[in-house]
């Protein structure tokens, strides 16, 4: 067994190499910090760090910042030295940002410190690189960018880990040095990451003892192995290595004990609290306290009163939810009622669902209301039974013009005989002017009214206001899975419609008819007598023409007979 772990550590050091760095290192928590002295440009020393496993620090903390002070203090070094800080070529420097536009090596978050001794160069051409040192009396750690080019004489570089080890316990005098897994040997060390080598040189000792850090272990953490401590001598020397008691027995080498109510480490020097928490006496979690153990629960969870149990916490006793609270185990749930979707943190409060913003709900109108919607069918049409569709209504079965009607989708139009011409109202016809005269309306047809007319297919306010009636809902508040679709049935007949409506009256619509028939016969009656009047005139003119054309009456016709008289011809005779 001694051979092999000897093999073991023989491997080891011919894999990390005997001529490790001795550059300046701190470890804490799972990372290490190292310092190495090498002039490199920046590119060059990020490559060096991510050769051994790491990067180029950052310090994007105070804590980190503190960190890299506390390496550089111990090295005796003020710098400067790179960091992960750059800025790459075509990127600009932005003066507002706590960074400048700067970015951290491999993706780290920006963060807001920073730490500028003097403001960098407005610059969008060339590439920028930080260095860090340390500035003023107190030796603050400061910031400063330069050419990414220039070699500067030293560089920072970051490790991570999953654990650490502490200081390799000696129970005799002796000397350990640590072989780090990033190459970097060091004699100090306030705490070894994970993989490392400690390499201890016991006084009078002839050979050396070697120890490397494990992890993690079944209990959790990491401790050396195999575990110390090494270079044993007697309890007399520095306890013999232990933290608490150092026993000694003839023939035997010393070993460590611990006060009561603490069990010896993995490492075999040091102590640690027992665990009151192994086995688990909690429900919950458990935490080892020097008089015992605490139980405690998650969050939803309550202890229950012999500590150790936890109770669920009914959170919906408290109302957190608008409308309806479910509770779960170790938390709840809100739900909201039928036509309402969760809003808000949590979704602890509902708003009502607007159905008719989706597409295709109804077929024509849909109105919404609280946690449900209804359909509607326009003016000129009626719902279908039994579905949301809606049928076009026939008009003109309800004889609505003076003379014929075609029936329209959603509503009518009238036609006016040859000679006159359509009412504004679509209903009415009158006769057609001629110059000088007046627009004569045709007897019984019907009175204009002042409303305007409406087009077949559109929803007119008046209209949602009168059936406003009709809208309400009749089922359950809560129910939205079936839209109520309104309309007129079919067989019942529809409201005669009113001035507004711009359809006559029954009475008007039904003399319609009529009013034609007397039209067309007092037409008739004129044309008859003015044929009658003409006829007369013209044989009036004809018997006054042949009067005229009588034969031309004789000399004899110019005289008048009178009695006879001798003496009054003779003269006349004579005359002649």
């Amino acid at each position: 067994m001694d051979i092999a772990r000897l093999l073991l550590l023989l491997l080891l050091l011919l894999v990390r190499g005997s001529s490790g760095e001795e550059d300046e290192v701190v470890c804490a928590g799972t990372a290490c910090y190292t310092l190495h002295r090498a002039h490199l440009d920046w590119s060059s020393a990020q490559k060096r760090c991510h050769h051994n496993g790491g990067k180029l620090a950052p310090a994007r903390s105070p804590a980190e910042a503190q960190q890299l002070q506390e390496l550089l203090a111990a090295a005796g070094w003020p710098g400067p030295a790179w960091i992960g800080l750059s800025l790459s070529r075509g990127r600009c420097v932005q003066p507002q940002e706590p960074l400048r536009g700067f970015t951290w090596a491999a993706g780290e978050e920006a963060g807001n410190y920073s730490a500028w001794l003097s403001e960098p160069a407005v610059t969008c051409l060339s590439s920028r690189c930080v260095s860090l040192q340390l500035a003023g009396p107190s030796g603050n750690p400061g910031w400063a960018a330069r050419p990414c080019r220039a070699p500067l004489p030293a560089f920072l570089c970051k490790f991570i880990f999953q654990g650490m080890c502490g200081p390799l316990p000696l129970a005799g005098p002796g000397r350990v040095t640590y072989d780090t897994p990033f190459g970097v040997r060091s004699p100090r060390l306030a705490a070894a990451p994970f993989g490392t080598l400690a390499e201890a040189d016991c006084e009078g000792g002839e050979h050396l003892a070697f120890a490397v850090c494990k992890g993690p272990l079944e209990g959790g953490g990491f401790a050396w192995h195999p575990p110390g401590p090494l270079c044993p001598t007697t309890c007399a020397h520095r306890n013999g290595g232990c933290q608490h008691r150092c026993l000694e027995a003839p023939g035997e080498p010393p070993h460590c004990a611990c006060h009561p109510g603490y069990a010896l480490a993995p490492d075999m020097a040091s102590c640690l609290p027992e665990d009151a928490c192994h086995p688990n006496p909690c429900q919950g979690t458990c935490w080892t306290r020097p008089e015992g153990f605490e139980c405690g629960c998650k969050a939803g969870y309550t202890l229950a009163p012999d500590g150790r149990h936890c109770l669920d916490v009914d959170e919906c006793l408290a109302g957190p939810c608008q409308h309806e609270c479910r509770n779960t185990a170790g938390s709840f749930v809100c739900l909201c009622r039928p036509g309402y979707q969760p809003t808000g943190p949590g979704g602890h409060y509902c708003r009502d669902e607007d159905e008719c913003a989706q597409p295709g709900v109804c077929p024509q109108l849909c109105l919404n209301v609280p946690g449900s919607f209804h359909c509607a069918c326009r003016p000129g049409y009626q719902r279908q039974p039994g579905s949301d569709a809606c049928l076009d209504v026939d008009e003109c079965l309800r004889d609505p013009c003076p003379g014929p009607c075609h029936n329209l989708p959603g509503g009518f139009e009238c036609v006016c005989p040859p000679g006159f011409l359509l009412e504004e109202d679509g209903h009415g016809c009158h006769a057609a002017p001629t110059a000088g005269e007046e627009p004569a309306v045709v007897p019984n047809s019907t009175p204009q009214t002042t409303a305007t007319p409406r087009t077949a297919g559109a929803l007119h306010t008046t209209d949602i206001l009168q059936t406003t009636d009709i809208l309400q809902t009749t089922g359950a508040p809560w129910t939205a899975g079936t839209p109520q679709t309104l309309g007129i049935p079919i067989g019942a007949t529809p409201p005669a419609p009113t001035a507004v409506g711009l359809v006559p009256s029954p009475e008007h619509s039904a003399d319609g008819p009529r009013l034609l028939l007397y039209y067309i016969l007092g037409s008739l009656v004129a044309i008859l007598l003015l044929l009658a009047f003409a006829l007369a005139l013209l044989a009036y003119r004809k018997r006054a023409a042949k009067q005229e054309k009588r034969p031309a009456k004789s000399a004899a016709d110019n005289y008048c007979w009178v009695p006879e008289q001798p003496e009054s011809r003779g003269v006349g005779g004579e005359r002649r």
